[in-house]
């Protein structure tokens, strides 16, 4: 059960944060198995937890990864319907799976932002490799809702709209906020619906990218209002994050390939 091709082989930088989350080997399957079943039953049900739910909706795109065939979807589906809910329920609610946000609200926000704009980079990069309609479709639907269900732009921008400096700004910096999200939905909604199969057809892919972009850009503008210490520390989790798991893959034959983004507001 070769998982090489996952994400071209990539781990995705901007979900290595969450509970649980790496390219997968054999002997870790069962356990991917059982936490995407209980990811269904919270779905149907409610949420167990908020951490139990972070940790389910980033355990979707691993399941998938462990089958290479072209009915990865019913190969999974068998996976579910096989899977006990109690199994899965201990497993998930493990205190050492849990995710700890940040104690500061401002900060665990802004730190959610940071991690969108991230994200949308390397979304930019699949988009970019890729050759086909239906190969991309496959891959940005589910890293794509794993974005907007773990780290809830709108409602991040609307948290944080609170602390806009000056005040006299807050039209300006929410109406980029509100933009901002707007695009993540456009690429949501256009690869869930619009792409198709075969080659791409002529700005398919500019148009996934110029939401991305604008989603990311439109970001910064909005992050500008923010207090600007909170801000820097938001982002510096995300690098010492991000440096962790390098460390952690560094070495590791089972980890797959590690293959980190830019951090956007590293260029600027």
């Amino acid at each position: 059960m070769d998982c090489s091709d996952a994400y071209d082989g990539e781990a995705p930088t901007y979900l290595t944060h969450l509970p649980k989350y790496r390219l997968l080997n054999k002997k870790d399957a069962f356990n991917v198995n059982s936490q995407h079943a209980t990811m269904q039953h919270a779905e149907e049900h409610g949420p167990i937890t908020s951490a139990c739910v972070s940790l389910l909706l980033t355990t979707t795109v691993l399941a998938l990864s462990l089958t290479n065939s072209p009915n990865r979807r019913d190969a999974i589906q068998r996976i579910i319907l096989a899977t006990p809910i109690a199994t899965a329920l201990t497993q998930a609610t493990q205190p050492a799976l849990a995710y700890t946000p940040d104690p500061d609200p401002l900060r665990e926000s802004l730190y959610l932002m940071s991690r969108v704009q991230e994200a949308t980079v390397q979304q930019e990069r699949f988009v970019n490799k890729a050759t086909e309609q239906d190969v991309l479709k496959s891959k940005m639907k589910l890293t794509l809702r794993l974005v907007e269900k773990n780290y809830r732009l709108l409602d991040q921008i609307t948290f944080a709209a609170e602390y806009v400096t000056p005040t006299s700004a807050l039209v300006d910096a929410t109406t980029a906020g509100f933009e901002s999200a707007e695009a993540l939905q456009n690429a949501i909604d256009y690869v869930k619906s619009d792409l198709k199969s075969g080659p791409f057809e002529k700005d398919q892919k500019e148009y996934i990218t110029s939401n991305l972009t604008e989603c990311r850009e439109r970001l910064f503008d909005f992050l500008s209002y923010m207090p600007p210490d909170k801000l820097q520390a938001a982002r510096k989790r995300v690098e010492e994050e991000n440096v962790a798991n390098r460390d952690e893959f560094d070495g590791d034959s089972d980890a797959g390939v590690y293959n980190p983004v830019v951090l956007p507001w590293k260029n600027r």
